[in-house]
């Protein structure tokens, strides 16, 4: 299966040949040939006998208890030291929870980025997809309750309760550090399954049929390389693009920034430099059939 992003629409991407964005320096997200997101959304192309097009809204997770760690001790010390440990004095980073500010984040993103999306487009995403790490769970939980809240009477959820598809392949990448080490599969089960949001509203986490119990992917010493991951998250985008129908053409993804730089190299995209926590990508994609 083959896919690529398609420029003209986010300043992320205005033209072939774009060399990338610091998204710390500039807005990313800013529409580039349209005026609102309904009018984006009306342009991109219908489908033909040989592509799919989609509109994909990629978040990274909020702050977690790891990204505290690095700000707090510095990249070089985290990843020598630190990243092999499974905490701290001030929190534990195994399958990292969101940290109060990673909460915050995740809010006002969902307040400021994807609620003023939905006023405008008048639908929710056709689809949901996360990964199965708990801070992107909460990401989910925390970024989008705002919307449900908002358009409880005018988007169609089944009975209150909103699914989301669960994808092992859209991890970050793997081995050694800690943080990236899942937690058994009951734990998060327990955790978040029936989620009950503020809005009301029940999570559903819709995970494969004998999904693991214990993490099978992370190895304590041996760090996936940039290829691999590459080779993994293209497997995780064939996986959750053979779900969808012609009609789902509005697609949410939380996961990781590891994950979003690899998305953003399997579509041919330029490069989205210091993406912080809780922050969202939007690209929209042709798939070949």
């Amino acid at each position: 299966m083959a896919f690529k992003a398609l420029p003209g629409y986010f300043s992320a991407y205005p033209e072939l040949g774009f060399p990338g964005i610091d998204s710390s320096e500039e807005d990313h997200l800013k529409l580039v040939n349209h005026s609102a997101w309904k009018e984006l959304y009306e342009s991109i192309p219908q489908d033909t006998g040989t592509h799919h097009y989609k509109l994909l809204v990629i978040a990274r997770h909020g702050q977690g208890y790891h990204n505290a760690a690095i700000l707090r001790y510095g990249e070089p010390r985290w990843n020598e030291y630190w990243s092999l440990l499974n905490g701290d004095e001030f929190g534990e980073w195994v399958d990292s929870k969101l940290t109060p500010l990673g909460y915050t984040q995740v809010k006002q993103v969902g307040k400021n980025v994807l609620l003023p999306m939905i006023n405008e487009l008048g639908f929710l995403p056709h689809k949901f997809f996360c990964s199965p790490m708990r801070r992107c769970l909460e990401t989910f939980i925390g970024s989008w309750t705002n919307v449900f809240h908002n358009h409880c009477n005018t988007l169609t959820l089944q009975d209150c309760s909103v699914t989301n598809v669960v994808i092992e392949n859209i991890r970050e990448k793997l081995g050694e550090h800690t943080c990236d080490k899942r937690v058994n599969h009951s734990i998060t089960v327990g955790e978040y399954q029936d989620f009950q949001t503020d809005s009301g509203h029940t999570i559903q986490w819709d995970y494969t049929e004998n999904y693991p119990e214990e993490d099978q992917l992370w190895l304590p010493d041996r760090r996936e390389t940039d290829k691999e991951i590459d080779e993994r998250i293209h497997e995780g985008l064939r996986e959750i693009f053979n779900q969808l129908s012609t009609e789902d053409k509005f697609i949410s993804i939380t996961c990781h920034s590891g994950v979003i730089g690899s998305i953003l190299r399997n579509m041919k995209h330029p490069a989205i430099n210091n993406l912080d926590t809780g922050k969202i990508v939007c690209l929209v994609t042709e798939i070949e059939k």
